[in-house]
């Protein structure tokens, strides 16, 4: 129970869901429900009943978890900042349908009518409080990799007292980059609608706007070479020629980024038709 995110598979370079990560926590807590039994499951059930039981229930709450984050994040992916109401809401819409579920697996299976308003009302707890012990793990490992548990940037430098290079505050965009790419941050390149960063140690999806996320990179010496493409200056490792005459940036992974003819001139006024390719 997550939300949504692509990351690159470090080993193969190809796009990894977070299903990876998120199937282990949500087989692992059915499995010490199953165990320890609660709300009186353990002396009702048989131990092969009780994971019946649970993997059921959270695999079906693990569904409805993801298709309304999925839903949640696509009206929401200009509003980042605003994922504190998306989890809340989905929780909670989430709970709704699920505190129904168990109340008729329930009466079905172990013969308790909790089709009251009491009765529904003590479920929903229970279930907005499962829902968050499993889902805590993988949201919390999915805010941290999507940088948005870093702290806040601190204010910059009054325009009269110039502050030395090296004492510069870091463009804000660095700080949504997960530990595990680094913040060697070599282009941006724009995928639907989301941003994915290219550092000198892998890539990550970012839920953003490419124009805003080169916003939040004031300070970093790079420019926009595409519509969908933004390169830092100290990325490019050569530029190449096609035969039509349009240049091809080379940066220091190997990576070949295209520059689009609106935005040639800029590139050769940079001067980084000067370097040699590899």
């Amino acid at each position: 129970m997550t939300l949504r995110a692509a990351v690159d598979n470090p080993a193969t370079g190809r796009p990894r869901t977070p299903y990876r990560r998120r199937l282990p926590v949500l087989l692992g807590a059915a499995l010490v429900l199953a165990l320890l039994g609660p709300f009186g499951t353990f002396a009702d059930l048989t131990l092969a009943q009780r994971l019946a039981y649970w993997i059921g229930l959270i695999g079906l709450g693990g569904l409805a978890f993801e298709l309304l984050t999925l839903a949640a994040a696509r009206l929401l992916r200009d509003r980042p900042e605003a994922w504190r109401a998306l989890l809340a809401g989905v929780t909670l819409a989430v709970a709704a349908p699920m505190t129904m579920a168990v109340a008729l697996l329930e009466r079905s299976l172990r013969g308790k009518d909790m089709l009251h308003p009491l009765g529904l009302a003590e479920l929903f707890v229970y279930v907005v409080l499962i829902t968050l012990l499993v889902s805590a793990i993988p949201v919390w490992l999915e805010l941290r990799d999507r940088g948005l548990l870093a702290g806040p940037t601190p204010p910059p430098a009054p325009d009269n007292a110039p502050v030395p290079p090296a004492e510069r505050p870091e463009p804000d965009f660095l700080a949504r980059l997960p530990a595990r790419i680094g913040r060697d941050l070599l282009a941006l390149e724009m995928e639907d609608h989301y941003v994915r960063a290219h550092t000198a140690e892998g890539s990550d999806l970012i839920l953003m706007r490419l124009r805003d996320a080169i916003a939040e990179l004031a300070g970093l010496d790079g420019m926009q070479v595409h519509r969908s493409h933004w390169v830092a200056a100290a990325a490019v490792a050569g530029v190449e020629r096609k035969p039509d005459g349009k240049l091809v940036l080379v940066l220091r992974n190997g990576r070949r980024v295209p520059v689009s003819r609106s935005h040639a001139a800029a590139v050769r006024e940079a001067g980084w038709t000067e370097k040699t390719g590899p």
